[in-house]
């Protein structure tokens, strides 16, 4: 079947929302919504595209390579577009949250955060907001949106944040604390025990990512000993942990992902 009759299609309405399904294992591999006949363009795009390396056309030709058919699911019918945008993003976001089960969808839902344990949601929704009044110490604030993954490991996190960073020695070094931030969330903090130079310590930087060049090789990293060796975190830190910057007043949107608190 590649199309839908047309009684069918009156039925379905303006739009709907559809998952494709593996049928070696039966497992929904994409979610969409759709007008129309919609939800069979997908086999055509693979036919047209072997090649393809992105997952979801990979999986639709192996699965035609196996002498199988691609199971279609009509899972909601009779919507208005902002009802198909929002139950997309819904089903998207639930099924990304479940780790064995493994969308082909390049991003989530449309407009729509990811799924979020509660504590999630209330660590970064329900933050308390830093006040100018609550920020009694020299800090860096150091932005890794692009680094953060919720539910990496505290080594992981320690590693993006210290470095490496295009800052002044002599300045970072005036700093008592730095902030790890993700979306005006304060992820992490640390209390830097050494700077150092990427060129003055090859065999310590934070992440094997990290190459070398002359654009880099003069940025800065820190390391906290405290951290290093297992101490709890101090009284301000603990206060500044998890606390919001977003009423604090620095360029929230700069391409910059550093900045300084009270300097």
């Amino acid at each position: 079947m590649d199309r839908f009759s047309e009684k069918s299609l009156i039925s379905l309405g303006a739009y709907y929302v559809y998952g494709l399904v593996d049928p070696r294992d039966k497992q929904i591999f994409y979610i969409g919504k759709g007008t129309g006949n919609r939800v069979f363009e997908h086999e055509k795009e693979s036919l047209a595209s072997p090649e393809s390396d992105r997952l979801k056309l990979k999986t639709i030709a192996e699965i035609k390579n196996a002498g199988l058919d691609v199971e279609k699911i009509i899972i909601n019918a009779n919507l208005t577009e902002p009802e198909a945008f929002a139950a997309e993003a819904a089903l998207i976001n639930a099924f990304n949250y479940i780790s064995d089960v493994g969308l082909t969808n390049i991003v989530t839902g449309h407009h729509s955060p990811e799924a979020l344990s509660v504590e999630d949601y209330e660590k970064e929704y329900g933050a308390v907001e830093l006040q100018e009044t609550d920020i009694k110490h020299k800090i860096l604030v150091i932005k890794i949106n692009k680094l953060y993954q919720r539910g990496m490991d505290a080594d992981t996190l320690y590693d993006a944040v210290r470095g490496v960073w295009r800052a002044s020695i002599n300045r970072v070094e005036q700093v008592d604390y730095v902030f790890g931030v993700y979306n005006s969330l304060i992820v992490a903090v640390y209390k830097p025990t050494k700077w150092y130079v990427c060129k003055e310590a090859k065999d310590r930087l934070p992440r094997q990512d990290i190459v070398l060049t002359s654009k880099t090789e003069n940025r800065l990293f820190f390391v906290d000993d405290g951290y290093e060796k297992g101490q709890p975190l101090d009284d301000a830190a603990q206060f500044y942990l998890y606390k919001s910057i977003a009423s604090l007043k620095l360029n929230q949107s700069a391409q910059n992902p550093i900045t300084y608190l009270n300097m």
